[in-house]
C-alpha cells in the first residue's frame, strides 16, 4: 500500500534554525515510518533572524520541499542594517572629515530606525511579518496538490501566517486540516503586546483558525486548558502532543564529545542551551548570581554558566553592562548550529531552565528541557507555577526554585551540591520524537483512513 501524503505548511524549517524548527523536522523525518509522506511548503527566501544553510542536510534525502517566495519586511531591514553598519565603518575608518559627532550621528540615526520600524511593522503587517509570504504558500500548495493530491493538511506556528496559509489551502483542497500551535497566540507573554483594534483581529483569527480546523494540537496540556476555556464547543476536538528530544541524536551528541570536553578541573559547568527571548530572565539570574557569591565568594573559582544561544537586544545590553564584572563565572556565546550546541550541552554537568514569572508563562515549557530530560541531565529550573514544572514534578527530575534572585542563589547552591542522578530522567520515554510523531500520525489515520486526495 503506498503512502498517504500529507502537506506540511511551515515557515519554520530548514534552513530557518533554532528550537522552532525541531517539532517539525521531526514530524517530517518520522511520519513516513507510520505511512504518511510528507510534502513541505517551506520559504524560499526566509528572513528569520537565524538562517543556517548547513541544516539543510538535516531535510531527509528525497523529502518533496516546494519553496514559496516570501516577501517580507525584514528583507528591507537587512539592507538597511548592512548600509548602516557600512556607513558607521567608514565613519570609524577615520576619513579627514570624519567626527564623533558622525559616529554618533549614525548610532542615533539607527536607534531612531529601530524604534520606528518596532512600532510600524506590526500595526502594518498582521498577523505577522510573513503576511506576505501567504500568497505564495498558497500558490504553491496548491500547484503540489493539483499534481499529486495531498489527503490531510498539516502547519505549524508561529508564525502564525502559517496557520493562515493552511486554511485558505483547506478551503481550496477541501481536506482534513490539523492547526499545531507550538505557542498560544492569545495570552502569548513574549509577544508584543497589541493594541485594541490589534487584539480584536487576533481574536478573530484565531477564532477562524480554531474553527476551520479539523484538529487543533498543542504542545503543552495547559495551553490546551487555556483554549479550551475560551472555545468549550471546539474541545473535543483539540490534542495535546508536548515538544520532545530525538534520542538518536543526543546519543550521537554524546558519542562526540571528547575527553577534553570535559572539565576535570574541579568546575561546575552550567548551561543554559537557547535564546532567551524574555526581559526579566538575565538580571534576575544575574543579581540571584551575584547574591551567591557575596555570601560564598569561593564559588567563583568553582562554578561556570554558560548562556548558548541568541539574546534579545535588551538581553544584549545588559550582557555587556553586567557580565564583565561576573567573569568567567558567567559568559554568553551566541547562537551555534545544532550539531555544535548539543554535544556542548552533552558536556555540561547540568542544564539550567530560565523563566520569570508573568501571566501565560504557565502554558510554556521550552523545547530545551525535554532535550535536557533526554540527555538523562541534572537540571536546575528557575521557574513558576506551571506546565514546567508539572512535567518535572510528573518526572521526579531536577531541582526547582522559584524565579526571584534569592530563589536563583538557593537553587545554585543546591544544584552544586547535589549528588549525580543514579537513574533515567524519562525511564518510559513517554518524551522521544518518534513516539511523539507516532500520536501524530494517529490523527491523520483518523481523519483520512484511507486517503481522500481532496475528492
Amino acid at each position: 500500500m503506498s503512502r498517504r501524503r500529507v502537506m506540511v505548511v511551515a515557515y519554520n524549517f530548514p534552513p530557518v534554525a533554532g528550537t522552532g524548527i525541531e517539532r517539525t523536522i521531526k514530524h517530517v523525518i518520522y511520519l513516513p515510518d507510520h505511512g504518511w509522506q510528507p510534502v513541505v511548503v517551506a520559504p524560499a527566501n526566509p528572513a528569520a533572524r537565524v538562517v543556517d544553510r548547513a541544516s539543510l542536510v538535516r531535510v531527509p534525502t528525497g523529502t518533496e520541499v516546494h519553496r514559496a517566495p516570501s516577501l517580507e519586511p525584514a528583507h528591507a531591514r537587512g539592507l538597511m542594517r548592512r548600509l548602516l553598519r557600512k556607513d558607521a565603518a567608514d565613519v570609524q575608518a577615520g576619513s579627514a572629515s570624519a567626527t564623533a559627532s558622525d559616529a554618533g550621528g549614525s548610532t542615533a540615526l539607527r536607534r531612531l530606525l529601530n524604534a520606528a520600524w518596532a512600532r510600524i511593522i506590526p500595526a502594518l503587517f498582521f498577523p505577522d511579518e510573513q503576511l506576505l509570504w501567504v500568497p505564495s504558500a498558497v500558490a504553491v500548495g496548491w500547484r503540489a496538490h493539483r499534481r499529486h493530491p495531498v489527503d490531510v493538511l498539516y502547519s505549524s506556528a508561529p508564525p502564525f501566517s502559517s496557520h493562515v496559509a493552511a486554511g485558505l489551502l483547506k478551503a481550496r483542497i477541501g481536506v482534513p486540516w490539523i492547526a499545531d500551535f507550538r505557542d498560544p497566540w492569545i495570552g502569548n507573554s513574549y509577544a508584543r503586546p497589541l493594541g485594541p483594534v490589534h487584539r480584536r483581529m487576533q481574536a478573530a483569527l484565531e477564532r477562524w483558525m480554531v474553527h476551520r480546523a479539523d484538529r487543533v494540537v498543542f504542545s503543552t496540556a495547559r495551553m490546551g486548558e487555556y483554549y479550551a476555556a475560551r472555545y468549550p464547543d471546539r474541545a473535543d476536538r483539540f490534542v495535546v502532543i508536548p515538544n520532545g528530544y530525538d534520542l538518536a541524536d543526543l546519543e550521537a551528541a554524546e558519542a562526540s564529545v571528547s575527553r577534553d570536553d570535559r572539565t576535570d578541573d574541579g568546575t561546575f559547568r552550567l548551561l543554559n542551551a537557547g535564546s532567551l527571548h524574555g526581559a526579566d530572565e538575565l538580571p534576575l539570574f544575574l543579581d540571584g548570581v551575584e547574591r551567591l557569591l557575596a555570601r560564598r565568594p569561593e564559588l567563583a573559582d568553582r562554578l561556570r554558566v554558560e548562556f548558548l544561544g541568541w539574546f534579545s537586544a535588551a538581553n544584549e545590553t545588559l550582557a555587556a553592562r553586567r557580565l564583565p564584572g561576573l567573569a568567567p563565572v558567567v559568559q554568553h556565546v551566541d547562537f551555534l548550529p545544532r550539531d555544535e550546541a548539543i554535544p556542548r550541552l552533552a558536556a555540561a554537568d547540568a542544564a539550567l531552565l530560565l523563566m520569570a514569572d508573568a501571566p501565560g508563562r504557565d502554558q510554556v515549557v521550552g523545547t530545551r528541557l525535554y532535550e535536557y530530560i533526554g540527555l538523562d541531565k541534572p537540571i536546575l529550573a528557575v521557574i513558576p507555577p506551571g506546565e514546567a514544572r508539572r512535567t518535572l514534578e510528573q518526572l521526579d527530575w531536577g531541582i526547582v526554585a522559584d524565579p526571584t534572585p534569592e530563589g536563583v542563589a538557593e537553587g545554585l547552591g543546591r544544584i552544586l551540591e547535589a549528588p549525580a542522578p543514579g537513574r533515567r530522567a524519562d525511564p518510559e520515554r513517554a518524551y522521544e520524537r518518534r513516539t511523539l510523531t507516532a500520536r501524530l500520525a494517529r490523527i491523520f489515520d483518523e481523519l483520512a483512513p484511507e486517503g481522500t486526495g481532496g475528492q
